[in-house]
C-alpha cells in the first residue's frame, strides 16, 4: 500500500499567514509575543494591506533567530522574496492570494518592551495589536497605553516651520537642477519631495493632522483637503518630461497660498521674501 499524498494547503492569505505565525509562536519558546503595527490594528487594512509584524524575542535567542529567519518564514508557505530592507529591516513576499503578500518585520529582545511606548501607534484596540503576549501580560500592559493615543503633531508651529522650510529649500533646489538640464533628478525630487511636502503643507491649513505620526501626508488627501485644494494639488503633478515647468509654477503658487492661510490664521512665521523670488521664477519661463 502507498501512503495517501497530503492534501494540498489552501492558498495562503493574509489572515491564515497571521493565523500559522501565532500557532508557530504558541509552540516556539523563543517567541515572547507578536504584534500587528500596521493599518490593520487600527481597523484600516483590507485584502490589500501587508502584515506589519513586531516579533519580541528571548534575549538570549534573538542573534540566532535573526540569522536562520527565512528558514522559520519558509514554513508558512512559498518566499518569493526575503531579504533586509534599506531601513534595515527584515521584509518578505509570499505566495499568496488576491497578490503576493508583503510581509514588514521587526525582531526585537524581549528586554525592550518599553518600546511600545515610543511607537507612532494608535491601535483601536489592545486585540487588535496584541496577537500572542508570553510575557504575563508585559506586552498587553504597554499596548494599553498607546490605544487610540493622538498621533497628531505635538509641537504644530514647529510643523509648520520644518515642512514649510523643506518646500521652499527643495524648490529652490530642485529649479537649481531644471537650469543645469538634471531633468529627471529634478522630476524626483520634486515628486518625491516637494509634492510630499505640499501636502503636509495642505495638512495643516485643513487641520487634517489625526495621523500626522504615521502616515504618507498624501494618503487619502483627496479626503482630508478641500475638493478645490485636492483638485489645485492634482494639477502639481509631472505629466510627461516637458512638464516640470508648468508643475512646479503651479506646485509653488499653491504651496505659498497655504502657507500665507496658516500663517495668517496662526501668527506663525514662515519665509516669505524666498517664497516670493522662488515664485517669481516663473517670469523667466
Amino acid at each position: 500500500m502507498h501512503d495517501s499524498p497530503a492534501p494540498p494547503r489552501p492558498p495562503l492569505t493574509r489572515d491564515r499567514f497571521v493565523a500559522h505565525v501565532l500557532a508557530a509562536a504558541a509552540t516556539d519558546a523563543r517567541i515572547a509575543g507578536v504584534l500587528d503595527y500596521g493599518s490593520t490594528s487600527e481597523h484600516r487594512g483590507d485584502q490589500w494591506s501587508d502584515a506589519d509584524l513586531v516579533l519580541f524575542l528571548r534575549a538570549a535567542d534573538i542573534a540566532a533567530f535573526e540569522r536562520k529567519w527565512e528558514t522559520w518564514l519558509g514554513q508558512f508557505g512559498p518566499v518569493l522574496l526575503a531579504y533586509i530592507c534599506g531601513l534595515g529591516k527584515p521584509w518578505a513576499v509570499l505566495d499568496a492570494l488576491p497578490l503576493p503578500l508583503r510581509v514588514d518585520f521587526n525582531f526585537y529582545p524581549d528586554t525592550e518592551l518599553d518600546r511600545i511606548l515610543e511607537w507612532p501607534c494608535a491601535p483601536a484596540s489592545v486585540e487588535a495589536m496584541v496577537l500572542y503576549d508570553a510575557t504575563g501580560g508585559a506586552i498587553t500592559e504597554r499596548v494599553a497605553q498607546i490605544v487610540r493615543q493622538p498621533l497628531g503633531p505635538a509641537d504644530p508651529a514647529a510643523a509648520f516651520s520644518q515642512v514649510s522650510g523643506d518646500f521652499w529649500y527643495y524648490a529652490l533646489r530642485t529649479w537649481a537642477k531644471v537650469l543645469r538640464g538634471q531633468r529627471l533628478v529634478a522630476q524626483h525630487e520634486f515628486t518625491a519631495i516637494m509634492l510630499a511636502n505640499l501636502a503636509a503643507l495642505l495638512r495643516l491649513e485643513a487641520g487634517a493632522t489625526e495621523r500626522w505620526r504615521n502616515s504618507s501626508a498624501v494618503q487619502d488627501i483627496e479626503q482630508a483637503v478641500s475638493t478645490a485644494r485636492a483638485a489645485a494639488f492634482a494639477e502639481c503633478f509631472v505629466r510627461g518630461e516637458a512638464d516640470i515647468e508648468r508643475a512646479f509654477v503651479a506646485a509653488v503658487r499653491l504651496a505659498q497660498s497655504a502657507c500665507q492661510s496658516i500663517a495668517s490664521r496662526h501668527g506663525w512665521l514662515w519665509p516669505t521674501e524666498l517664497a516670493a523670488q522662488v515664485v517669481a521664477l516663473e517670469m523667466r519661463l
